[in-house]
Formats: structure tokens, sequence, C-alpha cells
């Protein structure tokens, strides 16, 4: 809780900045003096300070990966070292190697995933017909009660004939 003192001291800590000058930052009053050396190795500095509102890195990031470029050029120097030291991993049964190579060869396998069994997998097909059919009428059932008219009936989409394509 602020008393009047604190709110007093806060007052006249305000009345000071603006009379020195130090416009918001009220941490600047309590620290140490800067020394003579300090000032000296500051103002050595000076000339060698990009002016206000110049980037100090104007091109920005370099265009030119230095590493990508030495990693090709280390490759391309020592193929026949590299070629060895793969057929000798290889030989060793290293499948993280073959994986490696394989995928700079041919490049990534993608990965599929198919989903094998269904939940009315176990259904007979004629059960599952006369189960689509029920709920067939019951779709038109509810469509008529909202108010729709029905010319003609709801057709499910053929099978895929190849089962190839499905992923």
């Amino acid at each position: 809780m602020k008393t009047s003192e604190s709110i007093e001291r806060q007052e006249s800590r305000k009345r000071e900045e603006k009379n020195t000058g130090l416009d918001g930052d009220s941490s600047a009053q309590f620290k140490e003096p800067v020394s003579e050396a300090r000032q000296r190795s500051l103002a050595n500095l000076k000339p060698y300070q990009f002016p206000k509102g110049v980037s100090g890195n104007p091109g920005g990031v370099p265009k030119v990966d230095v590493a990508a470029q030495l990693a090709r050029a280390i490759i391309e120097g020592n193929q026949e070292l590299i070629y060895k030291a793969f057929v000798k991993a290889l030989s060793k049964g290293n499948a993280y190697c073959l994986q490696v190579l394989a995928d700079r060869g041919y490049g990534k396998l993608k990965e599929t995933v198919r989903h094998e069994r269904g939940p009315l997998a176990d259904v007979p097909t004629p059960d599952l017909e006369a189960h689509i059919q029920e709920l067939e009428a019951k779709f038109i059932a509810h469509l008529v009660e909202q108010g729709y008219t029905i010319t003609k009936p709801p057709q499910l989409l053929p099978a895929a004939a190849d089962d190839s394509k499905v992923q």
C-alpha cells in the first residue's frame, strides 16, 4: 500500500529525472559513474560506429552457403575414398548406410498407408446391403420430414474397380 511519503518520493524522483534529462531511464540514476578508462575506450570506438539509420549488414545474410560448397568439394575430390567407405560399411551390414545410399540414388520412397480391414469386414454382403437400404430409407424420410421434395432417391457411388488406387 502506498503511503504519502512514498508517493512524495516518487513525484520528487520524477521531477529530478525531468530536470536531469533521463527521460524514462530511471535505473540510470542508480548506476555507478563511468570510469575514465571506460570513457576513453568508448571514445575510441566512436569513429567505428555506424551512423543512425544505416545497417551494419546492408547485404543481409550471405547468399552463398560456404559449408555446402566445402562439403561438395570434399565429396567431389574424394569419390574413390567415399566409394570404398560405403562398400566397407555395406559389407558389414550397416542398414543406415544402405538407406542413405538408396535415398540419394533413387529418391526417398513415399510412405503409403493402406487400411486393410474396415469395421464391417465381418458382416456378410447381403446383411450389409440390407442395412444400407434401411439407412437410405431413414435418410429419405428425414428429408421429407424437413420439407424437401425427393424426385430421385440418392445413389451410392460404385465400388472402386481397382484396389491398387486406394491409399
